[in-house]
């Protein structure tokens, strides 16, 4: 690599010599041409040349080459670097004259060559404050470090975290079995102890005195690269890679946040809402325990129809409870079948006939509609959720319209009342966990029914939505699109 450098930083003043020998070729062929003249303005071309092309020092390395060859090949006497007094002058003008050529032009060229290199790193160090900028862990603002660094003609390897506990977070793959070895230069770097070296150069992750990390470099020269341009790199990693870090303890804190507030509200649920139910079966069963023969047969009938319905009722919020759990962990297993919409919707108003005796209940099945794969179980459940909020919400000897149809390749399901309907503003959150709605509903809840049944139907593939007002501006309607069982069935 060393032997490569080298040979890199002296080919421009090769390449000057070159330009020089091409320049004394032409000038001793134009003196060779009758009445030729001015032969320093071939050797004033290259300088020229020279410097705009590789820079100032080859420029001047370029003039007083092109000095001694005007002299030596082309100034009497030739083949040699002696010239007569009367000469002195002009060959001191011309060795001047092609110093300031050779100046001036290469320092043109390095500002230019300047100018294009600042433009270049400005645009690269802008593309990658952006890609830095998208990092959403502190391990992806590491690789994407790596990926910049690449880009910019290095390997890297990038560390994360303070000593002794630093981890090796990304690096270049080519890089890979040098990186492992570098843990203990990588400590001491981090404490402070070393400074920035070569083969790899070693420098740390900081915003301020907190220490994030460390980056090793490895270039192609075996030197370290540009400060400039290296620091200003190593600012945007430990930037991204500091703001990557607040997203993720904010991300934590939310979810910590969320699942207290979950768990909050979810005790406060059970605690008001499930006490009803069981309270009232003790308070039953006590009193026939207590004073049975004190009791009417009709009087006995109706208490233990109390608590069948209150332990029905105490089913469905435990039911609902375990069906949340397992959906959002992941465990619900799911068992399709092919049926009809109208055998799992005609269950579902069965298994709730007890709580729709004061209401009148529509059905409208289209007879062609296709059939659909789903959980029997499941889809019964999901049913009966939104068949119960639809009688918690709607008055007595109100109609409750349940109706099937299809709609192109997908089949659509929908339970409409005579309620009150839902407030635009909550018709977004009516799925929500624990979102109960009014107040004036007729029957506790715990607020899971409809946030199940949205998880149930959507596990089949199918969607969910509250529509409100329904017909004749009141009520509103559940809307349960599954999709067709031809739709699902694999061509051939």
């Amino acid at each position: 690599m060393l032997e490569n450098h080298h040979w890199r930083r002296y080919l421009p003043y090769l390449q000057a010599v070159l330009i020089v020998a091409l320049a004394t070729c032409a000038g001793y062929a134009w003196s060779l041409l009758p009445d030729a003249r001015n032969l320093s303005l071939v050797f004033f071309g290259a300088i020229l040349v020279t410097g705009a092309w590789l820079g100032t020092r080859p420029a001047l390395f370029a003039a007083v080459l092109a000095f001694l060859a005007y002299n030596f090949f082309l100034i009497e006497p030739k083949m040699s670097l002696r010239f007569a007094a009367a000469d002195v002058l002009a060959f001191v003008a011309f060795l001047v004259g092609a110093l300031l050529v050779g100046a001036l032009s290469g320092r043109l060229s390095d500002r230019a060559r300047e100018a294009t290199h600042r433009l270049r790193d400005v645009s690269v160090l802008f593309e990658a404050s952006r890609d830095l900028a998208r990092a959403l862990h502190p391990e992806e603002a590491a690789a994407r470090l790596v990926a910049q660094i690449e880009r910019g003609g290095a390997d890297a390897a990038v560390w994360l975290g303070a000593p002794p506990r630093q981890v090796l977070a990304s690096y270049s793959k080519a890089r890979a079995q040098e990186a492992d070895t570098l843990a203990l230069q990588v400590s001491r770097v981090l404490a402070g102890d070393d400074k920035p070296g070569s083969a790899p150069a070693l420098y740390r992750l900081a915003i301020g005195e907190r220490v994030l990390g460390a980056v090793a470099l490895w270039t192609p020269t075996g030197e370290a690269p540009a400060p400039r341009w290296m620091d200003a790199m190593l600012e945007l990693g430990a930037v991204a890679i500091d703001r990557a870090r607040l997203i993720k303890e904010v991300a934590e804190a939310s979810l910590v946040a969320e699942k207290e507030g979950l768990r909050t509200a979810l005790l406060s649920s059970l605690s008001h809402d499930l006490r009803t139910p069981i309270a009232t079966i003790v308070a039953s069963a006590t009193a026939l325990e207590e004073h049975d023969a004190k009791f009417d047969t009709l009087t006995r009938l109706d208490m233990l129809h109390t608590i069948q319905q209150e332990g029905d009722r105490l089913n469905r919020y435990v039911s609902n409870l375990l069906e949340m759990t397992r959906l959002e962990s992941g465990a619900l297993q799911i068992n399709k079948v092919v049926m009809s919409p109208a055998e799992a919707m005609a269950s579902a108003l069965e298994r709730v006939s007890g709580r729709l005796k004061d209401r009148r209940v529509l059905r409208m099945f289209d007879a062609a509609a296709a059939q659909i794969c789903v959980d029997p179980v499941l889809i019964e459940q999901a049913l009966i959720n939104v068949i119960e909020n639809a009688a918690a919400y709607s008055p007595a000897g109100s109609t409750i319209l349940t109706s099937i149809k299809p709609d192109r390749e997908s089949v659509l399901l929908s339970i409409e009342d005579e309620g009150a309907g839902i407030p635009v503003a909550d018709l977004d959150r009516v799925f929500d966990r624990f979102f109960r709605g009014r107040s004036d509903r007729r029957g506790a809840g715990v607020g899971l029914g409809l946030s199940v049944a949205r998880g149930l139907i959507e596990a089949f593939g199918g969607e969910i939505k509250a529509v409100s007002p329904a017909a004749g501006g009141k009520g509103a309607r559940v809307e349960i699109r599954l999709p067709a069982y031809a739709s699902l069935e694999e061509p051939g």
